[in-house]
């Protein structure tokens, strides 16, 4: 009796982290439906408040996402039901919820609504062709994701580093360009002026860009570059007086000017593993292995 309490405690426990994932899921789903509003929502179309809103969804599913593994070790209740149902999560937030934003902030760059959302069968070449890089984006994250499912380890603590880019991490360099290029439109930045004429060019640059970066961290998601794990590595264990400090700092720079400083901080991550192995090509240096040598998602 006192053996089939434990278990049903234990299942009881195990709700919260799906919980937690859960909302990272409706994150996603958030996103996507912000994603698909009309142009006439928002005062500039161009710059419409609801694209900024679906990348702070999927910003908002990263969080979740953390603390569902940080709550199913911290309750001793990590599963495969749990790895299973975080992984459609993160296929939702991570890898659907980015590509389908981008596509539908193109379909306004053009000016003309839901005819120039690009599309298989779309007469604009460069429409067409940016679909298919979205849906090579939503590809590479299924394989990410189904990789890591191969090599799953209850005992992530020990996750230092993993190769390929992290899920949460490819879908952070979209919706961190996506919002930083929307709040364009606001006009009062600290660091800079925003003028007309610069919401004029980036509106006609921007369709250029977007695929560029969709397409780099679909191929991110499956290369071998190893990247730190950020919270295992620098937030786990007792740090200095002075790591405080830095870290409230930062907290501080990204509430002072969040868009700015959040896309600073995702693109230096995103390239800190092709520079550092450019960097030991160069000196001779050997690769450093990931920890373990499995995939992380």
């Amino acid at each position: 009796m006192p053996q089939l309490r434990g278990r049903k405690r234990r299942r009881g426990i195990a709700l919260l982290p799906s919980l937690f994932t859960l909302g990272n899921c409706l994150s996603g789903f958030a996103s996507l439906n912000y994603a698909s509003l009309p142009a006439e929502f928002g005062d500039n179309p161009v710059f419409s408040p609801h694209f900024r809103t679906a990348g702070y969804f999927i910003f908002l599913a990263m969080v979740f996402d953390l603390f569902d593994g940080f709550v199913a070790r911290l309750t001793r209740s990590a599963s495969d039901f749990g790895a299973e149902l975080d992984s459609l999560a993160d296929m939702v937030s991570f890898g659907i919820a980015p590509a389908y934003l981008s596509i539908h902030l193109i379909g306004e760059l053009k000016g003309n609504g839901y005819l120039s959302i690009p599309g298989p069968f779309q007469d604009d070449d460069w429409l067409r062709l940016f679909w298919i890089i979205a849906g090579i984006y939503v590809a590479c994250t299924a394989l990410r994701l189904a990789r890591f499912n191969m090599f799953l380890r209850h005992d992530v603590l020990s996750h230092m580093s993993f190769r390929g880019l992290p899920s949460p991490g490819a879908a952070a360099l979209v919706a961190g360009t996506v919002v930083f290029f929307v709040s364009l439109g606001l006009r009062h930045h600290y660091f800079f002026n925003v003028s007309p004429q610069m919401q004029a060019g980036m509106r006609q640059v921007f369709p250029y860009i977007l695929p560029v970066v969709l397409l780099i961290a679909a191929l991110l998601m499956v290369s071998r570059f190893v990247y730190a794990h950020l919270i295992n590595r620098f937030l786990r264990g007792r740090k200095r007086f002075r790591t405080v400090v830095g870290f409230l700092l930062l907290v501080m720079l990204i509430a002072w000017e969040p868009q700015i400083s959040v896309l600073l901080g995702v693109y230096i991550y995103v390239l800190s593993a092709p520079a550092s192995w450019l960097y030991r090509l160069m000196t001779g240096k050997k690769d450093i292995p990931a920890v373990p040598p499995p995939p992380n998602k």
